[in-house]
């Protein structure tokens, strides 16, 4: 592999990362599919090249876009830089996936963390801006429902709830921020997996994702959060309690959409009916609660009879 190979493919690898992220930060709608492709080129270049000179791409790009672009978005891409370093880094180290995602996602809450308490000082002052932010989009929202014709009744019952709705959101912020990481994760991870599909082993050590459990004692977090939600007073540990129930609902979730893609595979459901099924999941409420409580019975149901598969005659005996 020669010298000019590899300079040639680092700069374009950078050329198309940093216009990625350009691209989406500047157009609002297209912003919010290529974001999570921004990380492709770097990633894909780390695992060809080696882990140093992807850093150094990640080091480089992150550079680039401080000087061109200004702090606030040098600052949004550093935040990707930490994610695409935190995933060369964790790769061929034989982590389950569900380590690599959570671990990735708990890193990149910190520095989200650090990165707007920098910019605000202080909690209460960070705290303040996102909710300002979240009413003005939820007044945006209201003159949108109003322009489409939406019932005065129900218009009215929107504005008396606005501000309490901005409250829980407000409130549920790191479970929301946790959850969009992890989507963001798991989208670079699928398309690393079409890519590289000889390497899958080497980005963590997992089966058929269709079989995919999350870990048992998480279930005891989920009930001790549930019952936390319902102790009076203590607010802090009902927020805490509150965004580790979400987050845990998020790993039940996609056990369960794995229990849907096992039966989906192994039935030979036709594509079109597998497509308009997870829309209904990701989009409809009823199903969304319905894939995340599957996923939470599957440990005393094992609808997929994974623990009987696992059983060998030794083991019976």
């Amino acid at each position: 592999m020669g010298r000019l190979e590899v300079i040639k493919n680092f700069s374009l690898s950078l050329t198309f990362t940093v216009l990625l992220f350009l691209v989406g930060a500047a157009v609002p709608f297209i912003g919010i599919l290529l974001i999570p492709l921004v990380p492709q080129p770097a990633l894909a270049f780390g695992l060809e090249y080696g882990r140093g000179k992807g850093v150094a791409l990640l080091f480089l790009a992150t550079l680039l876009l401080f000087s061109l672009a200004g702090k606030e978005l040098g600052l949004g891409y550093s935040l990707l830089a930490l994610m695409m370093g935190l995933l060369l880094f964790s790769f061929g180290r034989g982590w389950s996936i569900e380590a690599v995602v959570a671990g990735t996602a708990a890193g990149m809450i910190a520095a989200t963390a650090a990165i707007l308490l920098y910019f605000f000082g202080t909690l209460s002052h960070l705290q303040q801006a996102i909710r300002e932010v979240l009413k003005e989009n939820l007044e945006l929202s209201l003159r949108v429902y109003e322009r489409i014709g939406f019932p005065g009744a129900g218009m009215e019952i929107l504005r008396e709830r606005a501000s309490q709705t901005a409250e829980v959101v407000l409130q549920i912020m790191p479970a929301l921020a946790f959850t969009s990481f992890v989507i963001v994760i798991l989208i670079n991870l699928f398309f690393l997996h079409r890519r590289f599909p000889d390497r899958r082993s080497f980005f963590a050590s997992t089966g058929d994702l269709r079989e995919w459990k999350s870990p048992e004692p998480l279930v005891w977090c989920f009930i001790l959060s549930g019952f936390s939600l319902f102790l009076p007073g203590w607010e802090l540990l009902r927020t805490l309690a509150i965004n580790l129930f979400l987050v845990i609902a998020v790993f039940y979730f996609f056990q369960g959409l794995a229990i849907v893609a096992y039966y989906f595979h192994h039935k030979n459901v036709p594509f079109f009916l597998r497509g308009l099924a997870y829309v209904l999941i990701l989009f409809e409420q009823v199903f969304t609660l319905f894939v995340v409580g599957l996923g939470l019975f599957d440990l005393w149901g094992d609808f997929r009879r994974l623990k009987k598969r696992d059983l060998t005659p030794g083991r019976i005996s």
